[in-house]
C-alpha cells in the first residue's frame, strides 16, 4: 500500500547506515549485559567448589531476571514515545514521557527496596522447611 500524504505533524528525513549503527550497537551491547553478569558471577562462585553456591547463585539469578524483564516494557515504550514526540518536534511531550517513565522507575523501585524484607523472609521460609 503506497502512502501519498504526509502523516500529520511529521517531516521527511534521510536516515543513514551510520545512524542505525550508532543506535544499534549500543543496544546490542546492552542486551548482552545481562548474560555476561550471569556468566561471570558463575565463574567466580564457581571457583569457591560448593554446589550449593551455585544453587543459590542460579536462584538469585532468576528473581533478578523476572524483574528485569518485567520492567523491560518502561525502556522500550518510553524509546518509542519519546521517539514519536521527537519526530513531531514535541519536546514538551519527550519531557513529560520521560517524567512519567522516570516516576515509575522510582516508584517502582522504592516498592522493591520496600518490599525486601518480605522477600527474605518469604526465601528463608521456604528454605527452613526444605531442610527439615
Amino acid at each position: 500500500m503506497e502512502q501519498n500524504a504526509p502523516i500529520l505533524g511529521s517531516s521527511p528525513f534521510q536516515v543513514t547506515n551510520r545512524q542505525v549503527l550508532a543506535i544499534a550497537i549500543p543496544m546490542t551491547l546492552a542486551y548482552l549485559t545481562t548474560p555476561l553478569l550471569g556468566l561471570v558471577d558463575t565463574a567466580i562462585i564457581g571457583r569457591f567448589g560448593d554446589a550449593s553456591l551455585l544453587g543459590g547463585l542460579a536462584a538469585g539469578a532468576m528473581v533478578f531476571n523476572v524483574v528485569f524483564t518485567t520492567f523491560n516494557f518502561l525502556r522500550s515504550s518510553t524509546t518509542g514515545l519519546v521517539a514519536q514526540a521527537f519526530g513531531r518536534h514535541d519536546a514538551t511531550e519527550e519531557r513529560a514521557v520521560f517524567w512519567r517513565a522516570f516516576v515509575i522507575a522510582a516508584m517502582s523501585g522504592l516498592a522493591l527496596v520496600a518490599l525486601t524484607p518480605l522477600i527474605v523472609t518469604i526465601g528463608n521460609g521456604s528454605s527452613a522447611r526444605n531442610q527439615v
